[in-house]
């Protein structure tokens, strides 16, 4: 069956090859934590943390948008599969993702923030852009977010779903 989704060979190349479009044609760093820093810090002006120039990180707005319309494009442009005609991954997704588990995902939202900001970047930051560059710092952190991940798969996930 055809999926609406690009294969890994294809989305992984596609994502990789980001890091050295941006440092070579914006001087700029991927990474999407702190775009929500410079996005919120129009609005929350008052709070300390978001109180600095943002005008230094409007490229990061600017990817925040992209990806936005990104997916609004691709909603609109892909075919909308009925969940007898998807793949495995679509079955368990729309299983999953239901208005039952939203406090679920809203808490781990929130958690996953917090954890991208104390970890000073997020996942795609380390993991693409700071292994990239052999931090020990980013390293130490995609092993604990693969660690993480596993425990979430195979202890938490069979426990509460």
């Amino acid at each position: 069956m055809n999926s609406p989704f690009l294969p890994w060979y294809v989305a992984g190349p596609l994502i990789g090859l980001m890091v050295p479009t941006l440092l070579i044609l914006r001087e700029k760093q991927f990474g999407l934590s702190s775009s929500y820093r410079a996005l919120l810090s129009r609005i929350f002006k008052k709070i300390p943390y978001f109180n600095y120039d943002y005008k230094l990180d409007n490229f990061q707005v600017q990817l925040i948008i992209g990806i936005f319309l990104s997916g609004l494009t691709a909603h609109f442009i892909l075919p909308n599969e009925s969940p007898e005609n998807l793949s495995d991954y679509g079955k368990i997704a729309s299983t999953i993702y239901t208005v039952k588990n939203a406090l679920f995902f809203l808490l781990s939202g929130i958690l996953v923030g917090f954890g991208a900001r104390y970890a000073n970047g997020c996942t795609a930051g380390h993991c693409i852009m700071g292994v990239s560059q052999m931090s020990r710092a980013s390293i130490i952190s995609t092993i604990c977010f693969f660690i993480g991940g596993l425990i979430s798969s195979y202890l938490l996930i069979p426990i509460f779903f």
